[in-house]
């Protein structure tokens, strides 16, 4: 496949500060949030839906959780926990989202890049095994363009942090394919991110996507 070229990747992180305070806590009042649904949630749930015991964080850059994410993500999930490093907000952990917003999430068309990462209205075969894997780096020269407007409103929120300089996505359903050029994600991602990488097990199939962005862009991730 001459899109795909087997490398090796530094997945090393900084380092935390050292004597730094940190706690977490439950996020709580939130039957009091008037709940509503655009592509955050979209994006958020069907994450967490698709494999079992997910869980998913967001990083914040402001002391208190946007309006926005109250309403339209942190509403959808019923384990919802902040982060405090020394009393200042810094991540969102959320998993198990609810039933209804699954149910809402279902019934609708969806994001053409989200449910070609995620789309949980196809059964997902889980298994235990565990097998040794191999990064590929996908050469986006060879790769057709996708855009899609409503998905970059996700960007801000798949936010990269000093610690970890690169964003991981699980993946379900993916098997290793010439075809799997044509995957919108894949596609979306390759001319987003200075560089985008997949990881591959012995079954051939796609475990985790890898997005790496410029270190002037602010739009990264988890």
């Amino acid at each position: 496949m001459d899109w795909l070229t087997e490398c090796d990747v530094d997945l090393s992180t900084g380092s935390q500060k050292e004597g730094m305070d940190i706690r977490i806590q439950k996020i709580e009042g939130t039957e009091k949030v008037n709940k509503s649904y655009n592509i955050l949630t979209e994006f958020f749930v069907s994450l967490t839906a698709k494999g079992s015991n997910s869980l998913t964080s967001i990083f914040l850059n402001e002391p208190n959780i946007p309006q926005v994410l109250l309403e339209a993500v942190v509403s959808h999930f019923d384990d919802r926990k902040m982060v405090f490093e020394d009393n200042i907000i810094t991540e969102l952990m959320l998993s198990q989202p609810k039933t209804s917003s699954i149910d809402y999430i279902m019934h609708r068309p969806g994001n053409p890049v989200i449910k070609s990462l995620y789309d949980i209205n196809t059964p997902m075969k889980e298994t235990n095994e565990w097998t040794p894997r191999k990064a590929f780096r996908v050469k986006c020269d060879k790769i057709e363009r996708y855009d899609n407007k409503d998905f970059d409103n996700i960007l801000p929120y798949l936010k990269a942090t000093d610690n970890q300089p690169f964003v991981f996505l699980n993946i379900y359903d993916w098997s290793l394919s010439e075809s799997l050029n044509e995957n919108l994600a894949i596609r979306y991602f390759c001319h987003k991110c200075s560089e985008l990488y997949l990881w591959i097990d012995q079954n051939q199939k796609v475990t985790n996507i890898q997005l790496e962005f410029d270190n002037d862009n602010d739009s990264l991730f988890l």
